[in-house]
């Protein structure tokens, strides 16, 4: 059980740690504060983006290279992808 309770704490706090993180590179840049609430839901959406991205790419990848038997690194493409994609939605949330 504490297990289950030690990620739940360390999901909340990544999660608030993200929205601070957020704000933080917004102040940097100069650009004008939004509201906790808009920059937690812009957060949440982004997370779940991420999540949703990441086990369709592992899926894919696993599929591309024990069903059509292709190479790793050519099996790693959807997942080099993924990432280029994510960083690309970072820089725009940080931006917002």
């Amino acid at each position: 059980m504490s297990g289950l309770i030690g990620d739940l704490l360390e999901g909340i706090v990544d999660f608030v740690t993200d929205i601070w993180v957020v704000r933080r590179k917004r102040a940097a840049n100069g650009r004008p504060a939004n509201s906790w609430g808009r920059d937690a839901a812009d957060t949440a959406v982004f997370d779940a983006w991420v999540i949703g991205l990441s086990m369709l790419a592992l899926a894919v990848g696993a599929a591309m290279m024990f069903m059509f038997k292709l190479p790793l690194w050519l099996s790693l493409a959807p997942l080099a992808a993924v990432i280029v994609y994510i960083g690309y939605r970072w820089i725009a949330l940080t931006r917002a």
